[in-house]
């Protein structure tokens, strides 16, 4: 289903990218989605494993933009504390969506053992079975995403931005 069609009042889990394509300016839809969230007309969802992973993959594109990272930013910058202090941006971003209008939830123990559930059933990734381990205990049936992964993934019903092209 179109990302717009979420009707008013929904609980909606955000998946990493349906943010990370609005930080990169790629969605239009991403952006008026998560406004929506922001004014009230949704009641958005992430875990703090999405913060982080927004968190990492805007640190990475700063350094590769700076300069300061090749082929394998991660590794180079392990090595660079310096470098790691120097980049500000990812850090205002995760500054601003921690306060921007979307619910955290952290993760819990016990949200490991649905989680592979999860992975074993519909062949999700950790990070993706974690969350969707957190939707279930929050009683979301709503994903806006880009992931066509969640597809299988039991009563889920999945949003998608169509105006960015999904690799």
């Amino acid at each position: 289903m179109k990302l717009a069609k979420i009707p008013e009042g929904a609980r909606v889990f955000v998946d990493a990218n349906i943010i990370l394509y609005m930080l990169a300016n790629q969605s239009d839809q991403c952006r008026g989605f998560l406004a929506r969230c922001a004014s009230g007309d949704l009641e958005g969802w992430i875990t703090t494993t999405v913060v982080a992973e927004v968190c990492h993959r805007r640190m990475m594109l700063e350094a590769r933009a700076r300069g300061g990272a090749s082929t394998n930013p991660a590794k180079e910058l392990g090595r660079k504390p310096a470098a790691v202090r120097k980049l500000t941006a990812y850090a205002d971003e995760a500054r601003a969506l921690l306060g921007g209008g979307l619910y955290v939830e952290a993760l819990q123990p016990a949200d490991f053992y649905p989680a592979l559930e999860f992975q074993r059933a519909h062949g999700l990734l950790t990070n993706d079975s974690l969350n969707l381990a957190v939707a279930r205990r929050l009683g979301l049936h709503d994903i806006a995403t880009a992931d066509v992964h969640f597809d299988g993934a039991g009563e889920l019903v999945v949003y998608r931005p169509d105006d960015i092209e999904v690799p």
